[in-house]
């Protein structure tokens, strides 16, 4: 969806079809103040100022706009609407947040894990919801990049990639958009299928790695993976929507911000693969 053909009747049914599904009792008071600004909103400078926005400094390369909203057991998952691999292109999505430090060592482990599995599907639930309210969201990425990489077939390169992402639709996109310049890709959805994948086949030439995935983070796969001395050197090209402390994953080759545009994924991955 263009940003200049987004309007307060999408904001709305996107906020009504969340609240319907993270709130089965009814929203809190807070979510309802939003539903009644929405409800009388007349311009769409009314409903951004709900959304946090991008800051000047921030010097992003596509645009995020997100309003928490949480769910009955989670009060920091928000809404998204934002532009990404496509310019000018903007998708809803929900944000789980999931980029809180959970180890072993936590007295509360198994609940935090718990909770990340009820959030996923909370998320699931919530896109299903918008996708049958004809709103843009990444099952709608997919196809348009699975349509640009038909159409745009580029110099064709060499290596083998692994693709990880908990949203499988992103997955896919962006492996048909890596396929499409000659790299053979291969996909996975959590960590435990990377470390899975790395016992079957070995190394990988690149492994382009989500930080934010529910039971087993990107930082844990890092973790693991360093500890095996199989795969201490394994390239990885970390990608995360949030602000982390970087000496958390020290080991990335390279860490792509989220939302992003495929050109700088293609650079970048071109890039750490020594490609001409």
């Amino acid at each position: 969806m263009r940003l200049q053909t987004l309007t307060i009747s999408h904001v709305r049914r996107a906020v009504e079809s969340y609240l319907r599904a993270a709130y089965p009792d009814g929203a809190p008071a807070a979510q309802q103040r939003v539903q009644d600004t929405l409800k009388k909103a007349t311009r769409l400078r009314e409903v951004r100022s709900l959304f946090e926005s991008p800051r000047s400094q921030d010097n992003v390369t596509c645009r995020r706009y997100t309003l928490r909203l949480g769910n009955r057991r989670y009060p920091f998952m928000k809404l998204v609407i934002q532009e990404y691999l496509v310019e000018g292109e903007y998708f809803f999505s929900v944000d789980t947040h999931d980029e809180l430090k959970v180890t072993p060592d936590m007295a509360d482990y198994d609940e935090w894990l718990e909770l990340r599995r009820f959030n996923a599907e909370m998320k699931d639930r919530i896109e299903e919801a918008w996708a049958r309210v004809d709103l843009p969201t990444h099952t709608n990425l997919r196809v348009m990049m699975e349509n640009i990489a038909a159409r745009s077939l580029g110099p064709c390169r060499d290596g083998r990639l692994l693709v990880v992402d908990d949203e499988n639709d992103v997955a896919h996109g962006l492996a048909a958009l890596l396929r499409s310049r000659g790299f053979q890709v291969e996909v996975a959805f959590d960590g435990a299928q990377v470390l899975q994948r790395l016992e079957e086949q070995g190394s990988f030439d690149l492994i382009v790695l989500d930080f934010s995935m529910p039971v087993m983070t990107g930082e844990e796969v890092i973790q693991r993976m360093r500890r095996d001395p199989r795969f201490k050197d394994q390239p990885v090209l970390m990608a995360t929507a949030s602000d982390i402390d970087l000496s958390r994953v020290p080991t990335c080759a390279a860490y792509l911000r989220k939302p992003y545009p495929r050109e700088l994924l293609l650079a970048m991955v071109d890039q750490l693969l020594g490609c001409d």
